[in-house]
């Protein structure tokens, strides 16, 4: 893989205003594979990313949380794992592990990964006491059982092979998988979109709620807590209605106890 360099000459191609979401497409599953859809590999759009959140982080600090970053720290409290390790998948530039920290008024034993080289060069950059994957979500070089709470931070909805992503998550997970801000509906089938993310092609999936829940169960995997999360409604592109979940689920076959549970 080549080398990616966290510089960018013309800072003003980020710093222009581009809509993280935009130009919805439906397309066939099938397609999608075949189509170039990486997006988050170019480095202009890990900045505008990062930029965007760095909004929210300053919004934070001042007292105002968006509603996605409160509820995913209120998600970890609810695993009642005291101190736990936790591993992001699809961690981007490494915001939530600044943001887990103030949230939860802790610091966090935090592993991030992320299959964009672009994205993990700016996370080792701005979070260098922060151990930072390039990794697959499908295939991560981790132990099973390696991490307390294995968190997918708002990534889920960007991987085609979400199945394998969550077999993944299960496996390297010892006793919680946090799946945050996945969009879902309830009458359509999982739908794959093409769309613009900060102004580059990607790829996202719109879960048929009832089928997830059944894909989690099948993968070992027990929905314990669903908090709504941010607003994200689509139904001008697929015909109805849908909302954003997070969802902690635990571990099937987990029979070990852990303090605070």
């Amino acid at each position: 893989m080549r080398a990616v360099s966290c510089l960018i000459q013309d800072k003003s191609r980020y710093e222009q205003t581009v809509p993280a979401s935009a130009n919805y497409v439906v397309m066939n599953p099938e397609n999608a594979t075949h189509e170039p859809l990486n997006g988050w590999y170019d480095p202009v759009v890990a900045e505008r990313q990062h930029a965007a959140y760095r909004v929210l982080i300053r919004e934070m600090y001042a007292g105002q949380p968006r509603r996605d970053l409160a509820v995913l720290a209120e998600a970890v409290r609810l695993t009642g794992v005291a101190d736990p390790s936790i591993l992001e998948v699809g961690c981007g530039s490494g915001y939530y592990s600044e943001i887990l920290s103030q949230l939860l008024q802790c610091p966090v034993r935090y592993v991030g990964l992320d299959y964009s080289p672009a994205m993990i060069c700016l996370a080792r950059k701005h979070y260098r006491d922060q151990p930072f994957v390039v990794s697959d979500a499908a295939a991560m070089p981790f132990a099973d059982g390696t991490f307390d709470i294995v968190l997918n931070g708002v990534s889920l909805m960007h991987i085609l092979r979400y199945k394998a992503a969550i077999t993944e998550s299960r496996r390297v997970a010892r006793f919680w998988c946090i799946f945050h801000t996945v969009p879902v509906l309830h009458r359509r089938e999982t739908t794959v979109i093409r769309k613009r993310a900060y102004g580059q092609p990607t790829i996202e999936v719109i879960f048929n709620e009832e089928e997830l829940y059944h894909l989690l169960e099948e993968k070992g995997l027990s929905v314990q807590h669903v908090l709504d999360s941010i607003p994200y409604n689509l139904k001008t592109v697929l015909g109805e209605p849908t909302v954003t979940k997070t969802l902690v689920c635990e571990v099937m076959d987990c029979c070990r106890g852990y303090e605070g549970r």
